[in-house]
Parts: C-alpha cells; structure tokens; sequence
C-alpha cells in the first residue's frame, strides 16, 4: 500500500535540496530565457501569429537538455555521498521513494515552466491569442516534460556522477525526442510485424500506430493545434510508468544476493520486455478506440478540428462501404505569411481525417521544394502552384507555392489544385471523400445559356474562357456541370399530354420530363431570355425545381472583357445587341428578342417578387475606405470618373447585427461576414404575393439608396482626332454622338448625382420559399459581376478574403438539401496576427506613402512646367506678328524639337530620381520595421525571465543575510 505523507516527505527534502542551490535557479532562468528567444525569433514575426508555434517546434530539443539537467542529480548526488544508504533505511518502501524523488523533480520542472508562461503577457500584449490552443499547448508541454524527467531519473540511477547522469540522460531522451523524425514518412511496420500486430490486435488498432507516433514531436503537434487527444496523452504516461518501473528495478537491485544477480536480472528482463509490449499493445489499442469513438478535446476557440457530423457521417460511410480512401497533399515547405496559418490549419486537419478514418483513410503529405521530382507529382495530379509576389525585407519576392491535394478511391478522385487563405478546408477534403466515395452525392449544376455566357462562349464545340472563368473552375471542382441551352430548358419540365379519349380526362398520361433536371438551375441574366425560354422557365419554377437565378440591372464586367469599348453592352433595359454586330457571336445566344424587353416580369411574378431593371442601389457601408480598386493596365491606376462615383459603383454588404443586414437562421447566410457587389440591383416581396415565404438574406441597412439607370448611364462622346499644322501634334475633339463602333446603343457609365438616402433596407440576395399549393424554391442575386474575374481582381488587391462565392455555394447546397456541407464551408479560422505590430506597421506604411505622393506630385509638378514652358514658347511664336507664315513654322517646329529633347531629358532624370527616393523610402521603412521587431524581441527576452531571476536574486541574498546572522559578532572579521 502507497503512503502518501511518505512519498511527500521524500518529495519535499529534494525540492529543497534543488532550491538551497543557485544552480537550480541557473537552470530555470536560461530554460525561461531560451524559451522566449525561440518564441520571439524573427520567423515569429515573418509568421505574424499571435502562437507558440516557433517554441513547440524546439521544445522537443529544449528538453533533450533540460530534463537531464533538472533530473541529473537526482540518484547520482545521493550515492556520490552516501546518503542513498541512509534513505534505503527509513521506514519507506523503494516505490514510495522512487515516486517521491519523482514528484520532487516533476515540481521543479512544473515551476519552470509556470515562470515561463511570462511571455504570454507579452503575448497578449502583440496580439490576441487563442488562449485555449495557448492551455493545450502549455499541457502537452508539461506532459512531454515528465515523461523526459522519467528517462533523465534512469540514467541518473545508473551513475555516481552528476556529469555522467547528464550526458546519458541526454542521450537516452534522444531516442523519443529524434525517434519521429528519423521514422518520417515510413508509414508502416515491417511486413511480419504488422501481421503479428493484425493478429493480436484486430486491423483497426494495427494501423492506428505508426513508427513516427512514437516520437515527442508527433505526439506533441495535436497540443499545438488546441487539441488534447487521449491517445497522445497516453503514450506520454505510458512512457512514464515505463522508464520509472526501468529506475524501480536500478535501485532495487540492492535487494539481490550476490548469487542472485543472474537469476533476477533475467526474470526481470523478461518483465520489462514484457512491460514494453503490453504499453505497445495499450498504446495501439487506444489509438484505434479513440478513432472509433473521438475522445479528443478540441480547445480552440472555433472548434476547428471537432470534426463536424456531416465529416464524421462521411468518413463512416466510406468505412461502411469498405473503400479505401487517399489523400495526397503537396505542399511547399516554405510558404509566405498569409499562407502560414492556412498551412497549419491543413496539416491538423489531415491528422484528424487520419485519425478518424482508421485503416480506410490513408494521408500522405509530401513536402514540395521548387524544381524537385514532388514538385513533378503535384503537377502531374493536377495541383499547380500559386505565384505569390510579397514584400520580404524591403524588397518584394516572387515565389511560387504550391499547397493542395488530391483525393482518391477505387470509384475515382478529386483535386483541389491550390488551397487559398479563405478556403474552406474541412469543407472541402469532406465534399471531394463524399464524392470519390459515393457517387450519387455530387450534386449537379444546370447552367443555362444565356446572354451573361457565364459557362463561357462556345466556338467548335470548346467553351472559351469569359469572364467567370475562375468561379466556373472552383464549381467544376465540387459540382458535376451540365450546359443547357434556352431551347433544350422545355425538356427539363414535365408537360401534360393530352388525354386520348376528350370525354374521358382520365385517360391522360402522367406528365413526362423528357430529361431528368439538374440538382439545381443556374440562370445568370434571366432577362436576357427569349419568350419561349422564359415559359419554360416559369414552368420549371412553378414544379418547384430548385433554382438560383443571377440577375443584374447593369452588367459592368463588359467593359473589362472588352477592352475596345468602354460602353455598357446588353444591359436588362437594352435591346439585344443586332446581327450586325462585332459582338453578336459573344454576347448574344438568341436570335428573338427579349422576353418583357428585359424587365422578366413573368420570371418575378412565378417568384412573387418585384424586380426593377433599370435601377442600381448603393450604399454608404464602406469597411476599406483607402481602397481604391484594382483595375487594367488602360484604364490606369485610379477609378476612371465617367464610370460614376467609386462609392457607388462598389457596394459593400458586411453583416451588421443592429441592422439585420445578414440573416442569421437561414443557412445561406449564416456563416457570411463580408461581401462586395459591382452596380447591384435590388429586390422585394411583391404585394400581391401570398402565398411566398420571402427571407432577405443580404440587405444593405438603411444607409443605401437606388439610382436610376438614366443618372447612371449616357450616350458616350466619340473621339475624332486631327493634326496641328503648327506643332505637328495630334489634337483629340470630343464630340457627343451616338455610337457607331456596335450599331447598337452604346453606354458608358458618368458621375451620377450624388443620391439622398431614402431609408429603404435594400435586398440585394433572396429566398424565396412557396407555400400551400405553390412549389417555387429560388435564391435570387441581384448581380452578376459579384462572381466574376473582377471581384477576384479586387479580392487580391484587398488582400483579405470576401464571401462572394461562399454565396454562391451555399445557395446551390441549401437549394439541392445538402446543408450539412453549408455549415461545414462556414467553418474558418479566426486569423491571431500581431496587431499591435500591424499598426505600427501600417504606420510606417502610411508615412511612406505620404512622403512617396509628395514625391511624385513634386516631379509630376515639375514635368507639367516644362510642358507648360513649351506651350508657352509655341504660343509666343504663333503670336509673333513680324514673322511669316513658313518662318512661324519652322522656328515653331525646331522649338517644339528642342523644348521636347530637353523635356525628355529631365524626364529620364527626374524619373531616376523619383526611383532612388522610393527605393530610399522603402528602406528605411524596412529598417523601421526591423527596428521594431528587434526591440520586441529583446523586450521580451529579458522580461520574461525577470521574475525567475529575481525570486533567484532574492532568494541567494535572504539566505545569505540568514547565515550571517547566526554568526556570532566575535567570529565575524
């Protein structure tokens, strides 16, 4: 029977024989020290999150050293001077010693890293850490620490001197500490050991253990991630009841007889191999049980790696079913600071479809470096790299990443060729294992042919890129499409024969579908259909089909796909563009006209909604108020003006709880933070709509208001060019006429009036629900250019992931019933950067780019003088009334030579100029950063390890204070 007062008087005699020492104070204060230098290090900055990722990946060496340095003295000190004798003679047992020398070394090790736990406040103070990944990580710490300690407690039962006991406990927490790194990537056992394994244990349990789980570092990562897994934690008290039963048989030997030391040493080496096998054995089998019954604690703050129940349900089905499931994922090695929590995310989540799917879920990660035979793989499957351009070091870095996987079972496979910061990532492994698992749960997607051409154009039987080129991609990867056209839609609708006999209604046949309809409709720019589409349409709503309808008041991507025209093209309230037309084969795919001239009034009739075509809303929301557009080379840098007003061309919904502007029980929008429109249009429930259930899933609050497609819009003016006589230059003439370039009505977009707020919550997204005897199941968008190449343009130049296209797939999912797959794509995590570092950046950032602007405005000042001076020589001479015509002339066109040669001249200067002050800008914008990031980094180094001092400090001085005390006055010199 253990006593436990005899274990904690044991206990308490070491803790204060290692803390009657400065030596045990040496020791906390440089693991406390070292620990901040590798928490802080400069690719803690580079990663810009608020974590301990940079120690966790160390902490395994920081203890291969501290450990033996907590532990080496343990033993070793006691035989050294004899006192081991003394203590094997107090009423205790070699258990109850052992434990208390144990616990004592535990508490010391336990105190150490509480003192390092100092640098979460400066932690917190740069960011906002997930404090529960922050508990996790802290608790996988402590429990690799102990298990060390047990190792470290042996090596010192082994030796007399404290050195020695270092060096082998150094040597013997090797093993675990370099055991999953050497085993990396060697999946399984031996062919022999692994049919003994099967035999013994059963296939599940078998392969839940691998060599590299064996390690520390493995069996340390799923704390890092927030994570407390029952099968980690076991192996670490595993390893602790092993290495202190190795230290009770040392110190125990003391018992056997001279004659008995061959006898005992091999009964008691049988019972450690033994040992050793049966934790091997407990060990496998709690892994393969905690596959089967997910006995892990997830502490991050989002539930990331609780696998959801549509994953779970899916990993199980594919167990059902007995197919083999492999995920491949490629993934660079060195990736930039945005894609560093993405990366994170991937890895953790593999490991827990890994865990979860037993022997049917096999995961291969394979570190891609540029130019290598992986990298040739990736290729291969399919995943290509991103080209990512970031500003590292004051100079901007081109690097191509590639992070991706690829699915596949005997029923086929799926890729996801590059993984972004906003992808859904348990969305979207989940969706490609359901879909190589079983085929009838990829949905299909009806696209019709419309104007929008938004499968893009067709010529010989090839579709073209268009301009959602990038949308379509990320819909081929999860969705099955099918390509309908306006005049195969009446195939898709049942239609009633007539009965045979008149007299006789019975005797009808049941309505026929000639085609089976898709899982949902897709109908971008439903008012560009023709009269007979439009009834089919009407017919395919009405049956209750589900169907996602695009519309759009005002198109604006035409004027980036065609560059040539800078006029708005086959607009809602314009007619379809003639046959004479350069465009005709693009933008039309009807020869009839529109059906209700565009307004599809019979289409939001069948839906109960009132919808107005030639009216675009806008709203004064506006999160990125620096932000102004990314655009085309031709169209320059700033927004264009005769494209109307930035804010009212670019219409931001985000999701404000005072105003309701996102619905937060219908599933569509639930999860949704941010969206960006181009030119919306805007929809409501009609008044003589009764029987519709109308849910607003995007509104823009009541900071909005509409404008009129005639403020919007107006005939361009058309250029005529012509030469000077005097300066031989070109001289352009604007003259307001009606567009001959189409031979249609051509627009482009002017400045409207800046519009009053009318108070109206407009709805931009809807859907809309029938009930009693209608059927009607739609989402509507009031725009067409929120999933085009554009958004994606002003996604990148943001650089903050949007939910446009979330949008869009939650709409068909909820449309098509598959929910569950909706609150999967809404889960994401919440990005822990160093804002305090981001704002002194931004800063510095700000202040570059003032000084940049009064730059460039200085030498652009310049040059318009020059200019000007030109001018001014070219006038003087036009006016020169003493001078002839021909000498006019000649002077004027020499001057204009002259003048031009010395205007370049000054250009080419002040342009090198303008270059060497940004590059000098930009440089001591670095230093200022790097500044900065040092002088955190050295803050933090020494005030993390200043309590620990302190107490050391104050310690040392109090004890010398005491013995001076007990001193006599006569004895002291």
């Amino acid at each position: 029977m253990i006593r436990w007062h005899v274990i904690s008087a044991v206990g308490s005699r070491n803790l204060k024989q290692y803390f009657s020492s400065v030596l045990g104070y040496v020791i906390i204060v440089a693991f406390v020290a070292v620990s901040a230098i590798l928490t802080f290090s400069q690719q803690f900055f580079a990663d810009n999150l608020a974590n301990l990722d940079q120690l966790t990946i160390w902490f395994p060496m920081l203890l291969l050293f501290l450990a033996p340095a907590i532990s080496m003295s343990v033993w070793a000190d006691e035989r050294r001077s004899g006192t081991d004798a003394i203590l094997f003679t107090l009423p205790a047992s070699d258990l109850e010693i052992l434990l208390g020398k144990y616990f004592a070394v535990a508490a010391v090790f336990t105190i150490s890293l509480l003192f390092s736990m100092t640098q979460l406040i400066a932690l917190n103070a740069l960011g906002e850490p997930d404090w529960g990944v922050i508990f996790a990580t802290y608790f996988g710490y402590w429990l690799a620490g102990l298990a060390l300690l047990s190792i470290g407690m042996f090596a010192s039962s082994l030796t007399e001197s404290s050195t020695v006991a270092f060096v082998l406990g150094a040597l013997f927490c090797s093993i675990p500490v370099l055991l999953g790194s050497y085993f990396q990537g060697m999946t399984w056992a031996p062919e022999w050991l692994m049919s003994g394994m099967v035999r013994l244990w059963g296939q599940e349990a078998a392969t839940a253990i691998r060599p590299e789980s064996l390690g520390v570092s493995w069996n340390l990562y799923d704390f890092s991630t927030g994570l407390i897994p029952a099968s980690n934690v076991f192996y670490f008290v595993s390893l602790v009841v092993f290495m202190l039963y190795l230290n009770l048989v040392v110190i125990s030997r003391r018992h056997w007889s001279r004659g008995q030391q061959v006898g005992m040493g091999g009964q008691f080496a049988v019972r450690i191999v033994s040992l050793f096998v049966a934790l091997i054995s407990l060990n496998s089998v709690v892994a393969g049980v905690s596959s089967s019954s997910y006995s892990r604690v997830d502490l991050t703050q989002e539930r990331l790696f609780s696998l959801d129940q549509t994953t779970l349900t899916t990993l199980n089905n594919a167990k059902e079913n007995k197919k083999l499931v492999t995920i491949q994922a490629f993934v660079s090695a060195d990736v930039p600071r945005k894609f560093v929590n993405t990366r994170k995310q991937l890895l953790g989540l593999l490991r827990q479809f890994d865990f979860y799917g037993g022997n049917y879920v096999e995961v291969r990660v394979v570190n891609v470096t540029p130019n290598s035979e992986e990298q040739i793989n990736a290729e291969r499957l399919g995943i290509t790299g991103q080209n990512d351009r970031s500003e590292v070091g004051g100079r901007m870095v081109e690097q191509q990443i590639f992070m991706g996987t690829h699915i596949s079972s005997d029923l086929g496979d799926s890729t996801l060729p590059a993984i972004t910061e906003d992808t859904s990532l348990e969305y979207e492994l989940t969706r490609a294992i359901a879909s190589t698992t079983d085929k009838n749960r990829q949905l299909t997607i009806g696209i019709v042919d419309t104007d929008a051409r938004f499968g893009g154009p067709e010529f010989d039987g090839r579709r073209v890129p268009w301009a959602y080129t990038k949308t379509l991609k990320q819909l081929e990867t999860q969705f099955k499409i099918v390509h309908i056209s306006q005049d195969d839609l009446a195939n898709y609708v049942a239609v009633d024969d007539p009965p045979k006999n008149p007299d006789d209604p019975a005797s009808a046949e049941p309505p026929k579908v000639v085609k089976t309809p898709p899982s949902v409709l897709l109908v971008p720019d439903p008012s560009s259909l023709t009269d007979t589409a439009t009834e089919s349409l009407v017919r395919y709503l009405q049956a209750g089909y589900p169907t996602l309808l695009l519309t759009d008041p005002l198109p604006f991507y035409w004027t980036h796909v065609n560059p040539t025209s800078i006029g708005i093209l086959n607009a809602p309230s314009q007619p379809r563009v003639s046959q004479m037309s350069p465009y005709r084969e693009v933008l039309s795919t009807a020869m009839m006209p529109k059906a209700d001239n565009g307004t599809a009034s019979k289409i939001m009739t069948a839906l109960g909604l009132e919808w107005n075509n030639d009216r675009t809303v806008w709203s004064l929301t506006n999160p990125h108020p620096g932000f102004q557009g990314k655009w085309p080379e031709y169209l320059g840098a700033k927004w264009p003006d005769y494209y109307g007003r930035f804010n009212h061309a670019f219409v931001y919904a985000k999701r404000d709880a005072a105003e309701n502007t996102f619905d937060s029980n219908d599933k569509i929008s639930k999860d949704l933070k941010e969206l960006l429109f181009f030119y919306p249009g805007a929809v409501r429930k009609s008044g003589q709509a009764t029987n519709v259930d109308f849910v607003s899933l995007i509104s823009l609050g009541q900071k909005s208001g509409a404008i009129p497609w005639s403020e919007v819009t107006m005939v361009p003016t058309q250029k005529t060019a012509s030469v000077n006589p005097i300066t031989q230059r070109r001289q352009v003439n604007e003259e307001k006429v009606r567009s001959q370039i189409t031979g249609e009505d051509l627009y482009v977009l002017r400045p409207a009036p800046r519009s009053a707020l009318d108070n109206e919550n407009y709805t931009i997204a809807a859907h809309v629900k029938g009930t009693g005897e209608n059927k009607v199941n739609a989402v509507v968008v009031c725009d067409l250019d929120f999933v085009s190449d554009l958004f994606y343009d002003q996604q990148a130049a943001l650089d903050r992931p949007l939910d446009n296209v979330k949008l869009m797939q939650n709409a068909i999912e909820v449309l098509a019933g598959e929910e569950g797959f909706v609150t999967l794509r809404g889960r994401r995590p919440t990005p822990r950067t160093l804002s305090a570092v981001e704002f002194r950046v931004d800063k510095y950032r700000e202040h570059r780019a003032i000084k940049q602007a009064e730059i460039e405005d200085s030498i652009r000042t310049q040059l318009e003088a020059a200019q000007a001076s030109l001018n001014e020589k070219v006038k003087g001479i036009e006016q020169n009334t003493q001078l002839s015509f021909l000498e006019k002339l000649q002077q004027a066109s020499q001057e204009a030579d002259d003048s031009q040669a010395e205007f370049d001249r000054k250009k080419v200067k002040l342009d090198r100029e303008l270059s060497q002050e940004i590059a000098k800008l930009k440089l001591e914008e670095q230093r200022q950063i790097s500044s900065l990031e040092s002088g955190i980094q050295w803050f933090s180094v020494v005030l993390v390890p200043l309590p620990a001092l302190m107490l050391g400090l104050g310690v040392f001085f109090t004890r010398k204070l005491s013995e001076s005390g007990r001193v006599r006055p006569g004895r002291k010199v």
